[in-house]
């Protein structure tokens, strides 16, 4: 009284598929996380009110950082910290750096290491410029001196916001230090498809960037982290880190190439056999209809199908043997 169970359904003949040319790869879109170390360049001489301070992004020579009691705060390359008050017949590293703040901003003619006449004259015009009181002095505490500008520079936005009271002393004024990192970091099921040897494009800004997987390591929160390197190690933004040492991290788009792109000879992977000394083959089906076995090279396969070294477009493979005919019962 119970219903009969169907054998599984055998296809009536080989399943034949022609060899047709395909390019086979796979590639994850994620985002690589730039980031870099950061060191206190400044400490606020000011005491007094804050006013207003600068937007992220990079800092250029002669900025204005911030504000305390409307006076500014303003960057000027150099590696001699400003230790003292400028004015008419100092001289030195600190004074040459200034007189170049000037030359930036075309209001001296030439550099040098004198705070003469035109110095005087050209430091008023640049603190009128600023709104300020034309004194011709540059206070202690009024310039910045930043190794390289222009530059991506951390403000701590914590102490410097409108309204809050500085009393000097605070450190307020951060820069980037060493090569940006480059790192990605990807849940479990993801790092399962990223293998070691997977290569990565990232564009940014114009830059082109090739990056290779150099070290792995897992998270706290269970995490994978792939730090990445140059194909010949080293930063993988080269020569152009410039364009990523900003004021915070950045998220950079990438593609990651897990499979790595081959084109040529396709087959379905069914149709391929792995023999018990490791070679490939497939089995060729002749316009005779006979059948012929041939040794391949795999060079690459996804998604069900295989590109293959040793056959022919248009070439037939077989993917399915024909049943076995059944056996007559005994009576």
């Amino acid at each position: 009284m119970q219903p009969t169970t169907n054998a599984a359904d055998a296809p009536p003949s080989a399943v034949v598929a022609t060899v047709q040319k395909q390019s086979v790869g796979r590639v994850l879109n994620l985002n690589v996380t730039v980031s870099q170390s950061t060191r206190p360049l400044a400490v606020n001489v000011h005491s007094g009110v804050v006013t207003s301070v600068a937007g992220s992004g990079t800092t250029k020579q002669g900025d204005v950082l911030y504000r305390v009691g409307n006076h500014p705060v303003v960057a000027i390359m150099g590696t001699m910290p400003f230790y003292r008050t400028l004015t008419t017949g100092d001289k030195g590293t600190d004074v040459a750096q200034l007189r170049r703040a000037l030359v930036a901003q075309k209001l001296l003619r030439s550099p040098g290491k004198k705070f003469d006449g035109a110095t005087y004259s050209a430091l008023r015009a640049w603190q009128k410029r600023l709104g300020v009181e034309s004194t011709g002095r540059l206070e202690l505490g009024d310039a910045v001196a930043i190794a390289k500008l222009p530059a991506g520079l951390s403000l701590d936005r914590k102490l410097l916001r409108k309204g809050l009271v500085l009393n000097g002393g605070e450190k307020v004024v951060s820069g980037r230090v060493g090569q940006p990192s480059f790192a990605l970091v990807v849940g479990q099921e993801q790092a399962k498809l990223i293998p070691s040897s997977a290569t990565l494009t990232m564009t940014y800004k114009g830059a082109a960037w090739k990056a290779v997987i150099a070290d792995s390591t897992v998270t706290a929160n269970g995490e994978t982290q792939l730090a990445l390197t140059a194909p010949g190690g080293g930063a993988v933004c080269g020569k152009k880190c410039g364009l990523v040492s900003g004021d915070k991290d950045l998220y950079v788009p990438a593609e990651v190439q897990i499979v790595p792109p081959v084109s040529g000879p396709a087959v379905p992977v069914a149709a391929v056999t792995t023999n018990a000394d490791g070679t490939a083959s497939v089995t060729i089906i002749g316009d005779d209809g006979r059948s012929l076995p041939r040794t391949v090279t795999v060079k690459g396969s996804q998604d069900g199908v295989a590109v293959v070294d040793g056959v022919t477009v248009g070439e037939r493979v077989q993917v399915l043997a024909a049943p076995e005919p059944s056996a007559s019962p005994n009576r």
